[in-house]
């Protein structure tokens, strides 16, 4: 049977991920994958370096800036919309995935797009993985050989949880469903399907291998304590991504005691301070008088994010009145109702700082490209706030008082420290406040409060007209990829 999964990942391999490559070294890319002998040489040749492990890493990050990818349909797009966040213009493009019409043309290729674009990454991972298992050590300088090995083990396994977080059921749901075929070969043979809880755990598997290796990244190690956000290693995937992406994986699983012992890496390097890299945003800041000197994406929080160099044209477009019918972007009374300001939560810098007048309307600002600023480009994928909220649910039968205190300081942080949680909230309604935050947190970000409705089954998506269930909640693998490989969920 042919693999269908293959052939797309060989295709989008060449003119997406390893564009950069072709441009350096090759005159064809094509030939380069090719996996014939003839080829096989190139190949050889370039992992032959060390530089062409880093190249091969640039050339992945570089995919997953695409339109296709991060760069908006798993950005602030497709994905995001089904938070339902945004209030969509009903004669806009975004109309038929604000209502989860899958079937829809458009909408099936948005989706193929991501499913294909994604495994073609994972792809490019499994060749960069297959030939430093083969390396000489001895090639590398410093610790480069357990950066990119970490880096590409921990891409592998954040990929195919962001394709399990899409494309099969959580574990709340149905843990004996199929989950996505977990791909560690670059080879034309089929990769079967097997359980969400078994591909979870191979998810697992991968982010372990690579929060070993990384252990030995430079914002795991070196001293950066005061050193400007840009200068710091969040443009890939390091150790601390690393860990707040294992504690994502093992509270999707139900694994709240691993959960909280990785969110607690992350929260222990925050309280510690210990060489600086990752802290809360200054207050300062916030108080700067031009809009272009605000770092309203909170970059220093950043724990792994990447550079969108064309976001000028896409995130002033979909977040300005220049989107039209097109524009991303919550009503006056959406926002007020988001950020409870009719509590007096209004100075919260997410809502005071983070929308502005463009025209006659307001638009979220939280992501707007301004000419001066050093903060564009820079969109977020992974937060240490995701640390704290994790945390927090972790603890909120056990030590609901820990629980309570790691909400309040992402409270504090954002300008609500007049506003402190009560010590007496119960389970459920500290709960409630970290649903409450993921509404406020992670508005434009890649449908992680989709995702948090979906781990938890939840019965309502807020502002929806349909009812949540698996028609919702997972979405359908491409049709050329279920008649030719096999695959279904």
């Amino acid at each position: 049977m042919t693999n269908i999964l293959f052939n797309k990942v060989k295709n989008v391999a060449v003119t997406a991920c390893l564009l950069f490559l072709a441009s350096c070294f090759f005159t064809s890319c094509e030939d380069w994958l090719d996996v014939s002998p003839k080829s096989q040489i190139k190949e050889e040749d370039h992992f032959s370096r060390e530089g062409g492990y880093k190249d091969q890493l640039t050339g992945i990050y570089t995919a997953l800036t695409t339109q296709e990818m991060y760069g908006l349909n798993m950005g602030i797009g497709f994905v995001e919309v089904l938070s339902h966040s945004y209030d969509i213009d009903p004669n806009g493009k975004w109309r038929f995935v604000n209502n989860y019409d899958y079937t829809e043309q458009s909408s099936e290729e948005t989706i193929a797009a991501i499913w294909k674009n994604a495994y073609a990454c994972i792809a490019n991972a499994n060749i960069l993985i297959k030939n430093i298992e083969q390396a000489d050590q001895s090639m590398f300088t410093g610790n480069n050989y357990h950066e990119y090995r970490g880096e590409a083990y921990g891409l592998r396994g954040f990929l195919h949880f962001e394709l399990m977080r899409l494309f099969a059921c959580a574990p709340s749901m149905d843990g004996n469903a199929k989950g996505v075929p977990y791909v560690t070969e670059y080879s034309t043979n089929i990769v079967g399907q097997k359980s969400v809880n078994e591909t979870m755990q191979l998810v697992v598997k991968d982010l372990l291998v690579a929060h070993e290796e990384l252990a030995y990244d430079t914002l795991n190690t070196y001293d950066y304590y005061g050193s400007p956000a840009y200068r710091l290693p969040r443009n890939c995937f390091n150790f601390f991504a690393c860990a707040a992406t294992l504690a994502r994986a093992y509270l999707w699983m139900g694994d709240t005691q691993n959960a909280l012992k990785y969110a607690n890496e992350v929260i222990n390097r925050v309280e510690n301070n210990q060489n600086g890299g990752i802290y809360w945003v200054h207050y300062t800041n916030m108080q700067q008088t031009n809009r272009y000197e605000l770092d309203m994406a909170f970059t220093t929080e950043h724990l792994f994010q990447l550079i969108i160099n064309d976001w000028e044209d896409i995130g002033n477009y979909y977040f300005k009145k220049e989107g039209g019918a097109n524009v991303l972007n919550p009503s006056d009374a959406s926002t007020q109702n988001i950020f409870e300001v009719d509590m007096g939560f209004g100075n919260d810098y997410r809502y005071l700082k983070g929308y502005e007048q463009d025209g006659e309307k307001r638009y979220m600002a939280k992501f707007w490209y301004m000419e001066g600023s050093s903060y564009n480009n820079l969109y977020p994928v992974i937060r240490m706030t995701d640390a704290y909220y994790i945390a927090a649910e972790c603890l909120k039968n056990s030590n609901s008082k820990r629980a309570i205190e790691l909400l309040n300081t992402v409270r504090e942080n954002r300008n609500l420290s007049l506003f402190p949680l009560s010590e007496n909230l119960t389970a459920d309604q500290i709960q409630n406040e970290i649903f409450k935050e993921y509404r406020k947190e992670y508005i434009g970000e890649h449908g992680e409060l989709f995702f948090y409705y979906k781990r938890m089954n939840a019965a309502e998506i807020k502002g929806a007209a349909v009812r949540p269930g698996k028609g919702v909640y997972v979405l359908p693998i491409p049709s050329n990829d279920q008649e030719f490989g096999g695959y279904s969920n």
